[in-house]
């Protein structure tokens, strides 16, 4: 009997060191991979460091320019000290111009209009494209009235 008691006793002496040897190894792995995986990210964030560095900011992607109809009597703005130098009119120079909005029709005059065409039946595509708006612009302004259409 003190020969099994011995024998289990040997058996779990020996399962208690390979569990913790393979916890030990799995520790490992896992240390080596968490360490991977930091210098990944800080391999990602000077990536993002160089690419942000190299995008220009928002204000140099375009420029302000006078609009061709401008009124004669509007104030011209006094001029920089060293304007830089004008372009050769061999080498014209494509820069993208804001130009200022279009007087917008009243938001209840264009509801009105959305919904008479609706009334008509005409579809909600359509109803956006004639009335310059979005399609879920136009289907709300529909939806939002209480009135059947």
């Amino acid at each position: 009997m003190t020969l099994i008691l011995l024998v289990f006793a040997a058996l779990i002496v020996a399962l208690q060191i390979a569990l913790t040897f393979t916890l030990k190894r799995m520790l490992d792995l896992l240390a080596a991979t968490r360490d991977e995986v930091h210098g990944l990210q800080l391999r990602v964030q000077t990536l993002e460091h160089e690419r942000d560095a190299a995008t220009p900011p928002p204000s140099a992607l375009f420029t302000l320019m006078p609009r061709a109809d401008a009124p004669a009597t509007a104030p011209t703005p006094s001029p920089p000290p060293e304007p830089p130098p004008a372009p050769s009119p061999a080498e014209p120079i494509d820069l993208p111009v804001l130009h200022e909005p279009v007087a917008a029709i009243s938001t209840d005059a264009v509801g009105a209009q959305v919904r008479a065409l609706a009334r008509q039946g005409m579809p909600v595509r359509e109803i956006a494209e004639r009335c310059g708006l979005s399609e879920a612009e136009a289907e709300l302004i529909i939806h939002l009235r209480q009135e059947p259409v």
